[in-house]
């Protein structure tokens, strides 16, 4: 008997796990979501099912709560009070931020659960559909679920890692870091190049993404304290202050990034050897204002106060 699924959230990740299971041969019952539009438009993409209501969550085997962590409490005592659940049924959610915890009281309505993170950025439903395949997918196997969970897990392509106990907001907060920072990095980057100008938007790009690829590939092979390289790495101080400076002057809203990031980096770099007076220099030039009074500032700003490059950053989406 094949095993029906019922999907609640038709944003980027729910959509997404629509289309692996419709690839997989699973039978897609559909989508509960607030927006009509929104469930149309998943349903659109995965081909298949229809526009569900909570109470018809019963006729599902596995029901997946793809919601924002902000709604997840919310919209799981929703879908209890809808008398949607079917004993037996699996329900698991797709958050990195919460553990098991936040379906107790489906646990006690005799429901199995679980959690499976995929651990990939999800752009819109079909990159992120992409990007599942060789990925790593983190489940959380409550009694009688890691099997089926494990079986979601590859039918979406994912590699499967149990995570036992842990911390799960310093989880979150670690996976934030890795592609969410990561990203409003590369936005940082691009708008420093355009800045500096001298070339071409593509080949700026390029340079960018080359530098950024190769430091991760880096970091994987050797960690980060081998991979480290550039002027700090060197205790080059007159390099960082010209780049302070230079950045204060024509770029300000990168400065805060430059200087939290170039601080974490002296840490790497004592690591690697350098001795304790360069690496006091460099702090001391990264926590001095700029010429023109600029100020150390503590925190990043967001994207948007970054200037674009060229042809402008794509519009912001959410699930």
């Amino acid at each position: 008997m094949a095993v029906r699924l019922a999907i609640v959230g038709p944003g980027r990740v729910g959509t997404a796990f629509g289309l692996a299971a419709v690839a997989a041969g699973v039978d897609l019952l559909g989508f509960v979501g607030r927006s009509p539009a929104a469930v149309q438009s998943a349903l659109r993409l995965c081909g298949r099912g229809r526009a569900l209501h909570l109470p018809d969550l019963t006729a599902a085997h596995v029901v997946v709560f793809a919601v924002g962590d902000g709604e997840l409490p919310a919209v799981l005592a929703a879908a209890l009070a809808a008398g949607a659940a079917r004993p037996c049924a699996l329900w698991l959610h797709t958050s990195g931020r919460f553990g098991l915890e936040v379906l107790a009281t489906a646990a006690a309505a005799g429901l199995r659960i679980g959690g499976l993170h995929p651990v990939v950025p999800f752009a819109d439903a079909e990159q992120g559909r992409a990007a599942m395949r060789g990925a790593p997918g983190v489940l959380l196997p409550g009694p009688g679920s890691e099997g089926l969970l494990r079986t979601l897990a590859a039918h979406c392509g994912l590699v499967p890692v149990v995570m036992h106990g842990g911390d799960r907001a310093l989880y979150h907060a670690a996976c934030a870091l890795a592609a969410n920072g990561l990203t409003a990095l590369r936005a940082a980057v691009d708008a420093v190049f355009a800045a500096a100008g001298g070339l071409a938007p593509a080949a700026a790009a390029g340079l960018a993404s080359s530098l950024m690829r190769n430091a991760l590939q880096a970091c994987d092979e050797l960690g980060p304290v081998a991979a480290l390289s550039g002027p700090v790495r060197r205790g080059d101080a007159g390099t960082v202050v010209a780049h302070v400076e230079t950045l204060a002057a024509n770029v300000p809203a990168a400065l805060p990034v430059y200087r939290a990031l170039m601080a974490a980096a002296v840490a790497l770099a004592e690591q690697a050897g350098l001795g304790a007076e360069p690496a006091a220099a460099l702090r001391a030039r990264l926590a001095a204002p700029a010429a023109g009074g600029v100020p150390p500032q503590t925190g990043l700003p967001s994207p948007a106060a970054l200037p674009p490059p060229a042809g402008g950053f794509p519009p912001p989406s959410s699930d």
